[in-house]
């Protein structure tokens, strides 16, 4: 009974006072994974979106959500909320930006946890631009028969509020 009152609390954690900035689409894609036999997926295709909060300062509140083809092939769903810290490399009129943060969420996978929901946290790097950029996430090994992976999604911004 308690992690979907963690899940609400960190979600309306993440809503706040904020006004809403920009809506991604998140195009999930590559995984690599550190060790591990050979036939693991690394092609992790699906779709997502990604919610930025407009915030005053260089910390961005921010919803995701995604359905993918997991190591194994199957389809995983997970539902997150986080905080990055943005980092402008370049001045505008079109800056290059760096954005290090965590999300937390809530995961479903056929192979793990007999299929029910889960909670997890990773971190995050993205590099990009105010219309896209890419973004690599570590997953460590969570289980004894897991190994860890870096995984990359394209992030577009598909609307501007």
């Amino acid at each position: 009974m308690i992690k979907p009152r963690l899940g609400i609390i960190l979600l309306l954690f993440a809503l706040g006072d904020a006004a809403a900035d920009d809506l991604q689409m998140i195009i999930s894609g590559k995984a690599l994974h550190v060790g591990g036999p050979s036939d693991l997926n690394e092609a992790n295709y699906g779709l997502g979106l990604q919610y930025d909060f407009d915030s005053a300062s260089s910390w961005i509140p921010l919803i995701n959500l995604a359905t993918l083809k997991d190591s194994n092939n199957n389809t995983s769903s997970y539902i997150g909320t986080g905080i990055k810290r943005r980092f402008r490399v370049s001045p505008v009129p079109d800056p290059l930006n760096f954005d290090a943060g965590v999300l937390g969420l809530v995961m479903k996978r056929k192979d793990y946890n007999d299929d029910r929901p889960f909670l997890g946290a990773v971190p995050f790097v993205s590099f990009g631009n105010d219309w896209g950029g890419i973004n690599l996430t570590y997953v460590p090994a969570v289980e004894q028969e897991a190994y860890p992976f870096w995984y990359f999604q394209f992030a577009l911004k598909v609307a501007e509020f």
